[in-house]
């Protein structure tokens, strides 16, 4: 008998773990369709949408999602799939009133989450209780994640009351994945709303420095002419050890604009890496170029840019050595790594990290 209770124990934990590895491929699915969108910079409109699909086809006939977008200051509401809410709001899916435990938890954004339960019984959930007692649901779970404009977008996944407990245990298992995948797909969005709007400027309004998409662009025509006209090209990688604050960058970024000729190219990667490109006339000018930007730092005052006092590491790679920008960056960033003293450079020549060509070839 024990053997026989034991089988079915076994038999149920290998089912409940086959149903929810199926959940998780069904769930991956989703997420490369709403990475597409994002890929494809769709309208946050559109991107909601699809979010809503893929969570309505998950759960087919035991979940109603309804995603609320309200202002920062949580006075303007509207239900965003308005549609599959009727009488809620208005034509528009403009809501006149919102529960107030829903605008508590959207008040709130140190709780993550949020599950209200018994919503037949709650009375600030009354305006929406024709609706809820006719799809039989009783219980909400919410996430709510904030856009670029700080405007809020809050997922309400409704559920109905299940019969058994095993019912109730796999569906909010299955629903936890999802509430937690919500806030990483909103924000893959925002990010890439706010890339679209880098890729539209030329210079960053901090440091006026190149946008990076900028700089490749410029260095790809630099190179086309390298090409042409047999030319050498130095590209130097500058890395901080720390982040540098909005004044601090600014003041760096003055700096190293010193160190350029008219048409030198400057650009800030991040808030601690800079990358530059020149062109020069022979091999033995990529140590002076590399000296000429540490000796600029070395003059810069700590106590104005505190970043610069964790050390610099300049790194130099070399065209034609390597042929391309994205060999060039690889090379050079290789090469700053390599520098061990708080303040230094290394060039990058065939592979060997070294501070002037003597010391390559005599290697």
């Amino acid at each position: 008998m024990d053997i026989g209770i034991k089988d079915t124990q076994i038999n149920e934990a290998l089912h409940e773990s086959l149903l929810q590895r199926d959940f998780l491929l069904q769930l991956r699915k989703a997420d490369q369709k709403v990475l597409e969108h994002v890929a494809n910079s769709a309208s946050f409109i559109i991107y909601v949408e699809q979010i809503i699909s893929s969570i309505q086809a998950l759960f087919p006939s035991t979940l109603k999602p309804c995603v609320l977008w309200c202002d920062e200051e949580l006075t303007q509401w509207r239900v965003m799939n308005y549609q599959d809410w009727p009488g809620l709001g208005d034509s528009l899916g403009s809501l006149p009133h919102v529960p107030q435990s829903l605008a508590t938890f959207v008040a709130s954004p140190s709780r993550s989450f949020a599950r209200e339960t018994n919503l037949v019984a709650r009375a600030d959930w009354s305006r929406w209780q024709d609706f809820l007692a006719e799809h039989f649901i009783d219980t909400c779970d919410m996430v709510s994640i904030q856009d670029d404009q700080k405007n809020w977008f809050t997922f309400c996944l409704f559920s109905p009351k299940f019969s058994s407990d095993y019912e109730t245990q796999t569906h909010y298992w299955a629903l936890e994945q999802v509430l937690h995948s919500i806030p990483q797909w909103i924000k893959a969005m925002v990010t890439r709303c706010q890339t679209d709007i880098t890729l539209q400027q030329h210079t960053n309004e901090i440091t006026g420095l190149l946008q990076p998409h900028a700089f490749a662009k410029a260095l790809d025509m630099m190179l086309r002419d390298a090409r042409r006209y047999f030319q050498r090209l130095a590209f130097v990688s500058v890395l901080v050890s720390e982040e540098a604050e909005e004044d601090e960058l600014k003041l760096l970024s003055d700096i190293l604009r010193e160190t350029l000729r008219d048409n030198d190219l400057l650009a800030n990667v991040s808030d601690h890496e800079f990358v530059m490109a020149m062109r020069i006339s022979q091999l033995d000018d990529a140590p002076v170029v590399a000296e000429k930007v540490q000796s600029a730092l070395l003059k810069a005052d700590p106590s104005q840019i505190s970043a610069l006092s964790g050390g610099v590491k300049i790194g130099v790679a070399l065209y034609p050595e390597q042929a391309n920008h994205d060999k060039l960056y690889f090379a050079s960033v290789a090469a700053a790594n390599a520098v061990t003293e708080s303040m230094g450079y290394r060039l990058e020549y065939y592979g060997k990290f070294v501070k002037d060509l003597d010391e390559a070839y005599g290697a």
